[in-house]
């Protein structure tokens, strides 16, 4: 039987809840998360605030298999992530050999103090190389921690993905011959007798016909595991619809 792994996304930016940029690192991430078999539990946005980054953090790191954030590691004043991944791990924040070179080599003569502040990197941490801009994310423990700028957030996650844990999700869809205020009662006595086995009803429009109908989904770890709650729900939706 395949391992169960858990995981969180934290999404850090005045920007995001404001409206002002629309987050799309978090349904990249969670696709990503799905193929791997690891079960993504949370995503939160949180503002550029100190307190709320660390105590975010450090209830995440305890809680879940991995972690990863997104935002606030670039050089201006609200930028917070860097010095607070440093609080959280109960350390300091120095300057990193290995990500001033990187910086050094991309930006060559345009190097400057501000931009060689992406350096200062919480003491001991792993650095995820970038190619597209120099400044590298890094990786504390089960903590994985990106830019915000999706391009750069995408390349970077590449190169951690081999490292990640190998799970199993399997999620198997059917559509109902009813609507699901006609059989709600069926999928909660389906989901009580078979709590490892998540059930989702999607009504959605078909443009063909231009009528409602309802997606059933049974998400579980294998197949085996889905297959007695499937074959219950789907048995007693039939037999209710000739009713209908």
């Amino acid at each position: 039987m395949s391992e169960t792994y858990t995981a969180a996304i934290i999404i850090i930016g005045d920007e995001i809840l404001s409206g002002r940029t629309q987050d799309i690192n978090a349904n990249f991430i969670a696709a990503r998360l799905h193929q791997r078999g690891i079960h993504l539990k949370r995503v939160i946005t949180i503002p550029d605030e100190m307190d709320t980054i660390v105590g975010t953090v450090n209830e995440y790191r305890t809680t879940y298999d991995v972690v990863f954030s997104c935002g606030g590691i670039g050089a201006t004043p609200d930028d917070l992530t860097r010095e607070a991944m440093a609080i959280a791990f109960g350390t300091e924040l120095e300057r990193n050999k290995e990500a001033e070179a990187m910086l050094n080599g991309y930006y060559g003569e345009r190097i400057n103090d501000l931009r060689l502040m992406m350096a200062d990197l919480p003491k001991g941490c792993r650095l995820i190389l970038n190619e597209l801009s120099g400044a590298p994310g890094f990786v504390l423990e089960n903590v994985y921690v990106f830019p915000g700028v999706p391009k750069l957030m995408r390349k970077m996650f590449e190169v951690i993905e081999p490292e990640l844990p190998e799970g199993s999700i399997v999620t198997l869809e059917y559509l109902s011959p009813i609507g699901e205020t006609l059989f709600a009662d069926l999928m909660e006595a389906a989901q009580n007798k078979y709590p490892d086995v998540k059930i989702g009803s999607y009504p959605e429009l078909d443009e063909a016909t231009n009528k409602w109908r309802c997606k059933l989904t049974f998400t579980s770890s294998t197949e085996e595991a889905i297959a007695p709650c499937r074959d219950q729900l789907l048995s007693a939706i039939q037999e209710r619809a000739k009713r209908a």
